[in-house]
């Protein structure tokens, strides 16, 4: 027979594995409920609209409404698309596009990397102008477009420098290099700040010893904080490659698009917006095809360069 006291022990015994499930069960729920936003937000606009673009590029406009074709025609958007690689517009649009990775790799980037050295080392106002590259980077891009279209148009700044001829820069062939300054400008500060967080994981210590040793700053550059940081100079690098397919608000918000600056992001934009969804969703699936393996690559050969260091 069990006692009354006997009970009462096994009752309060079990009382804190029974709160222990509760808790269990309590946190369980909440990080499911903590889930379920991100977890439909990729769905619905990651999986959802990329399965639905790779289903519109295999779809044509028959009177008037997208639908599947037979199989002897289901390669015919790409066909379309092929040919009009003849055409000088086409040539144009990869050519355009192509120079981002220029501006954003091999220009943007080792001047950031600089500028964020200098930043690093504590130079004097360094956080002035920390600030200053950090300001285009909180600004939204409308407004940022806006002053820098106002700086060089008629009757800003550039007017009284360059003259009523020359003060509308954003026409003819200097609008694209405006895009391309602009985009430079805009850039640096993203990488600079990025960059800078990179560098002030470096260890302190091992800065210590250069500076004990009398090791020079390019040396200290080269052979230390680039190989150290090399994972942070890997990602924006990827960013930089993959501006050649999602560029396409500098040029709307500046150029519409004119003067030879229309770029393939831009263009699928634009022709978005009508009813012939297979068009840009043929080009968008095209370039994926091709950038993804390109872009997968290079990561792959740039993680190569330097062995992977944890601090």
């Amino acid at each position: 027979m069990v006692t009354t006291a006997e009970s009462e022990k096994i009752i309060k015994a079990n009382k804190p594995q029974r709160a222990k499930r509760f808790r269990i069960r309590s946190s369980t729920i909440f990080v499911i409920v903590m889930l379920l936003y991100p977890v439909f937000h990729f769905v619905l606009m990651w999986i959802g609209v990329n399965i639905n673009s790779i289903l519109l590029a295999f779809q044509r406009p028959i009177r008037g409404k997208l639908q599947f074709v037979g199989i002897d025609e289901i390669f015919y958007n790409f066909e379309t698309l092929f040919m009009s690689f003849q055409e000088e517009t086409t040539q144009s649009l990869f050519i355009t596009s192509s120079a981002y990775f220029v501006v954003s790799c091999l220009i943007t980037l080792p001047i950031s990397l600089i500028f964020a050295y200098f930043i690093f080392k504590k130079i004097l106002g360094a956080g002035f102008f920390k600030i200053i590259f950090y300001l285009p980077s909180i600004l939204p891009l409308v407004a940022l477009t806006l002053v820098f279209s106002l700086t060089f148009n008629v009757n800003g700044p550039a007017y009284y420098l360059f003259g009523t001829e020359t003060a509308n820069l954003f026409i003819g062939d200097n609008a694209k290099w405006m895009v391309w300054f602009f985009c430079i400008w805009a850039g640096i500060g993203y990488d600079v700040i990025l960059l800078t967080a990179g560098m002030s994981r470096i260890p302190k210590d091992i800065l210590e010893q250069c500076k004990m040793d009398g090791v020079p700053s390019i040396v200290e550059f080269i052979r230390i904080i680039i190989p150290l940081t090399w994972p942070t100079i890997t990602t924006l690098f990827i960013f930089g490659m993959m501006s050649v397919f999602n560029v396409y608000m500098q040029p709307m918000f500046l150029t519409q698009g004119m003067y030879d600056t229309m770029t393939i992001g831009l263009q699928i934009y634009q022709q978005s917006g009508g009813s012939g969804l297979n068009t840009p969703a043929t080009l968008g699936l095209f370039c994926s095809l091709i950038g993804a393996p390109i872009i997968c690559a290079t990561r792959w050969g740039m993680n190569k360069c330097f062995a992977d260091v944890n601090y």
